[in-house]
């Protein structure tokens, strides 16, 4: 196997960092997946998954059946993979995995005649408008499925007040500039349980506090 991987420093700040079965079963699989698409046995295996096993990981790592089920299993509850197994095999697909790891490459830049580019530039102008809204169209689809989804998972979490969950999310699913990520899918990690947490905690610190402000302002 050939090539390199790109990890960020910011890795150091993962919650599972210092676990070293679950770290080290995260990194294998980050070297271990495909960089494009590929075929196995009739199944398309997409670019940042791979088509593996429990046992087989566990030979890999020289780990434990029972280890190697653990850490996938906190992995996926973490949102960091997906995992989707069958009776033959078990596909993992690494999450994100085209934001820490850059498929982008100049090469054999194709040399185009100019007297081609003005011949087709009524035509080009046409096709590529066409071409964008379609494109639009298919975006705003995409980000309204991923906003629902994202939705579904932060309002399971019913232990929680309608008004902490609403306000989670609507902080959290604000989209950027050109309206294509939310804001939680720029966080390189996001386990909605503990930012649901921390959320609250902050909640109520700021209650506290305006109560304070509140009480000195009305005691002057």
């Amino acid at each position: 196997m050939v090539g390199y991987v790109l990890i960020h420093r910011d890795i150091m700040d993962w919650e599972w960092y210092q676990s070293p079965n679950v770290s080290r079963l995260y990194f294998h699989l980050i070297f271990k997946v495909n960089f494009k698409d590929k075929k196995w046995q009739g199944h398309l295996v997409e670019r940042g998954q791979l088509i593996t096993s429990n046992n087989h990981l566990a030979t890999e790592l020289k780990l434990s059946v029972q280890v190697i089920r653990t850490a996938l299993q906190k992995l996926h509850e973490g949102g960091y993979i997906k995992i989707k197994a069958t009776n033959r095999f078990t596909l993992i697909t690494l999450i994100n995995y085209d934001k820490f790891q850059s498929s982008k490459a100049e090469n054999n830049k194709p040399v185009i005649n100019q007297v081609t580019i003005k011949k087709h530039t009524s035509n080009n102008q046409i096709t590529t408008t066409k071409e964008s809204n379609k494109e639009n169209k298919t975006n705003k689809k995409t980000i309204d499925d991923r906003r629902e989804r994202f939705k579904k998972q932060v309002f399971k979490h019913s232990q929680y007040e309608i008004k902490v969950l609403e306000s989670f999310y609507d902080y959290w699913s604000e989209l950027n500039s050109d309206k294509s990520e939310m804001r939680y899918e720029t966080e390189r990690f996001f386990e909605i349980k503990k930012r649901l947490k921390k959320w609250l905690a902050n909640e109520r610190t700021n209650k506290i506090e305006n109560k304070s402000k509140t009480e000195l302002l009305t005691n002057r």
